[in-house]
């Protein structure tokens, strides 16, 4: 419970961040507010693959082991995997860090976006203090004392928004401040104002990235010293009691092993956002000399942006803003996923169909209640919730994205429960192989989209939709043919999608009915409200719900019995 209330927390902090990020930006100029995020997303996409390597599934793998060796009553192994992983933890961070460092030199040229090479710089340290991070993050959850992770993952967001937003606006200030006085930002002679307001946006960004780095060390700092208060939670009278451990050699061949199928797949799954960054801005940049001027029609806010080779960066920027909305989505249903593991392994374990096939019913049909609603109303309503986040620019182009991205997250949340299914039925290795390809078919549709003008940075979002469209549909057969079970459809999927769309077509209609009554917020709130209640009611009349699905969601036995005995439900 704790762990799943500190990942709403820290997602919400991070979510917060993001838009507080654009809206600090926006209010030194509009066309800052799309700038800034996209240079904060160019480093970011260069950071999550790097520190996937540098643990590579390590946490995972350490929590395990000791899970299973503190259930052998096995301490001193205890005490070896954990001094076993602390060297191999530190050289990774070291060694990718200074690949972040070295990299990011290179990686600006590919993506063509020199002023992000000061939050990338700034951003390599983290993955070091990440690493340091992951050792005892790993300790604890595999002691299964979760609230250390909990606490200092709260730490972490908290620290990010904080440090991150104080020093973004800070700099931004007292560089322009300083501008205007003397011509120079800290010292620093431009030869014109646009490459010194963009220089400054770059030095701001690394502050902000700066409150991560800050946070990561925070973070470790509080775990290093619940570790040592604790004495790792092992008392002296267990170790004498223990059987001796396993050779240094042999548990690092076990940690390793572990490590790596989880690794791989993490790191399928993070290195598309980098492949896309390379790719989109790539083909955007080299659009703009080619044939810039239907790229200034299409974007007349950018028209300038395109002159000064920024216009990638800003789409770029425009794009990630999209993105962090539609990912609300796919939280809720990382949870679904979390819990359908053990409730799908253990009937597979014991070979009790009846238990399996109402797991699986169950989990497919709470991820659609909750995804289709969601994504469909992102969708139709994609333009007033972007003026409501962000405003300004990156509104205007961020909702053609969230347009089409509402429908993609209809898979890409249902993938996650998906996946976890496979992997509680054997498949381990299926959600590697699945995730590829999803990057396979988004790297083709991006060549094949972004490269028309007419498309561009929604060619992103469409290959999104395609990709994750295509692997769901293939998990789905891959579950289905190893369990042997076909799920009940008509219940789990196609009376959520008549009720999904009955809510957005509510919330469609009430917002365009609104929009000229009262103000946008009112609007879109009402609208949003409204559109729930039709949902409720047409999820009652179609009988979708049963009390047990409802006992999962709430918690309480009575409200499912109340509604049973009024035949409301089954």
């Amino acid at each position: 419970m704790i762990m799943s209330l500190a990942l709403i927390i820290v997602k919400l902090c991070g979510m917060i961040y993001k838009v507080a990020l654009t809206r600090v930006y926006g209010l030194f100029g509009s066309e800052l507010a799309s700038f800034g995020t996209g240079l904060f997303n160019n480093a970011y996409e260069i950071y999550v693959p790097l520190f996937t390597i540098a643990t590579a599934g390590l946490p995972i793998a350490v929590s395990r082991m000791i899970s299973e060796s503190n259930a052998q009553k096995r301490y001193k192994d205890i005490r070896r995997i954990h001094k076993v992983s602390i060297p191999f933890f530190v050289i990774m961070g070291i060694v990718c860090s200074l690949l972040m460092f070295g990299g990011s030199f290179f990686y600006i040229k590919i993506i063509d976006s020199p002023y992000a090479l000061p939050s990338m710089i700034c951003l390599s340290p983290t993955i070091f203090f990440g690493c340091l991070v992951s050792i005892y993050r790993g300790y604890f959850e595999g002691m299964r004392n979760m609230t250390p992770t909990s606490v200092s993952e709260i730490i972490e967001g908290a620290s990010k928004l904080a440090f991150g937003l104080t020093f973004a606006y800070l700099i931004m200030k007292f560089g322009l401040d300083s501008y205007e006085a003397d011509g120079t930002i800290f010292g620093m002679t431009f030869s014109s104002q646009k490459d010194a307001i963009y220089t400054l946006v770059g030095y701001s960004v690394s502050g902000a990235v700066l409150g991560i780095t800050v946070g990561t060390l925070l973070s470790f700092c509080y775990l290093f010293l619940k570790y040592k208060r604790m004495g790792g939670g092992i008392t002296q009278e267990q170790l004498n009691s223990s059987v001796d451990a396993r050779s240094k050699n042999e548990t690092f061949r076990v940690l390793i092993r572990t490590a790596i199928p989880i690794g791989l797949g993490a790191l399928v799954m993070n290195v598309s956002g980098s492949i896309d960054g390379m790719i989109i801005q790539r083909v955007i940049a080299d659009m703009s000399v080619s044939n810039g001027s239907a790229l200034a029609t299409q974007y007349p806010m950018y028209a300038d942006a395109v002159l000064d080779g920024t216009i990638q960066t800003k789409l770029w920027g425009c794009y990630g803003a999209a993105l962090t909305v539609m990912q609300l989505v796919t939280v809720i249903t990382q949870a679904f996923g979390t819990t359908a593991m053990p409730m799908v392994t253990s009937a597979y374990a014991k070979g009790d169909k009846e238990m399996l096939k109402t797991a699986i019913n169950r989990v497919l049909k709470l991820t659609c209640l909750v995804t289709f609603p969601c994504g469909i109303g992102l969708s139709v309503l994609a333009e007033p919730i972007m003026q409501i986040t962000y405003g300004g620019d990156v509104a205007i182009v961020g909702a053609e994205c969230l347009k089409i991205m509402g429908f993609a997250v209809l898979f890409m949340a249902g993938i996650t429960p998906i996946c976890s299914m496979l992997q509680g039925v054997g498949k381990v290795s299926t959600p590697v192989m699945l995730y590829s390809i999803a990057v396979v078919v988004k790297i083709v549709m991006n060549f094949a989209l972004v490269t028309n003008v007419n498309v561009n940075i929604r060619g992103a979002a469409t290959g999104t939709l395609v990709g994750f469209l295509i692997v769901c549909v293939i998990a789905m057969y891959i579950l289905v043919k190893t369990t042997g079970i076909r799920p009940n459809f008509r219940n789990a999927l196609i009376k959520p999608l008549i009720s999904g769309i009955i809510c957005g077509a509510t919330a469609y209609f009430s917002y365009y009915f609104l929009r000229d009554m009262v103000n946008i917020y009112l609007a879109t709130f009402v609208s949003i409200f409204f559109a729930g209640i039709i949902y409720a009611v047409f999820i009652l009349i179609l009988k979708t719900f049963d009390k047990n699905d409802l006992e999962t969601l709430t918690k309480n036995e009575k409200m499912g019995k109340i509604l049973a005995k009024f035949k409301i439900m089954k």
